[in-house]
């Protein structure tokens, strides 16, 4: 069956027209053909926006938030550091500023606006299906990628991952981490030098740097608070 390659819907308005009686009148000809005008104006823009396809520049603002909460379920979050912060330990404000030997927690801040962009990425990797359902190290390493660097939400080809580290710790701990650059030994006391032509112990390297990237400090807050989907058996941190 082969797939429709332009919309199926209505293309054309119905026009208006003018009684016979007041055709001749050159301004009421006027604004019927501009009232055409604008009506087919409207039916271009809603055959021209796919509801489905939120990476789509239309859909911003209240559009995507009642979008994405009716047909794919999810809720704009708010992001937060997930980190407290303990006042009345020394040097943790200002002097008189809390009760003498009191200890205040505030709670989780810094707050990250989540703007469209952002909402779009977290969305992506809540419904992009083409890694499959099982969670493995590939599986998150390309999430983390595609969030970094897929504006609005786009899913751009990941062909590599080699800046993304993840490693496992103590009681299911997952540590992720952004990859500032590469080192690589490209010599030393034991290659095919001569003797006594290198220092004892020495290594001769190559450091390669690595771009950054503009939302990291996004993906973290995600993360910590999460509103991105990811094992609950585990414990995830992210680092950059």
């Amino acid at each position: 069956m082969a797939l429709p390659t332009s919309p199926t819907s209505v293309q054309k308005t119905i026009p208006s027209y003018l009684y016979w009686e007041y055709s001749d009148d050159s301004d009421l000809q006027a604004f019927v053909r501009a009232y055409n005008e604008m009506t087919q104006q409207y039916v271009d823009s809603f055959n021209a926006m796919n509801l489905a396809i939120y990476t789509d520049d239309v859909i911003s603002g209240p559009l995507l938030d009642w979008l994405a909460q009716g047909i794919y379920g999810q809720a704009r979050p708010v992001l937060t550091s997930g980190v407290t912060r303990y006042l009345g330990l020394y040097d943790t404000q200002p002097y008189n500023q809390g009760a003498y030997n009191a200890l205040k927690l505030v709670g989780q801040g810094p707050y990250y606006a989540t703007t469209d962009d952002i909402f779009k990425r977290i969305m992506t990797w809540n419904l992009y299906r083409g890694d499959g359902q099982t969670f493995s190290v590939k599986w998150l390493k390309r999430r983390v990628m595609r969030f970094l660097n897929g504006a609005n939400g786009t899913a751009p080809n990941v062909d590599q991952t080699n800046q993304i580290s993840v490693t496992f710790g103590a009681n299911n701990q997952v540590n992720i981490r952004v990859l500032n650059g590469a080192r690589t030994v490209t010599g030393g006391a034991f290659n095919s030098l001569p003797f006594n032509k290198i220092a004892y112990n020495a290594i001769n390297s190559t450091y390669q740097q690595f771009p950054g990237f503009d939302f990291s400090a996004s993906l973290q807050a995600a993360i910590q608070s999460g509103a991105v989907e990811l094992p609950f058996q585990y414990t995830f941190t992210f680092n950059f």
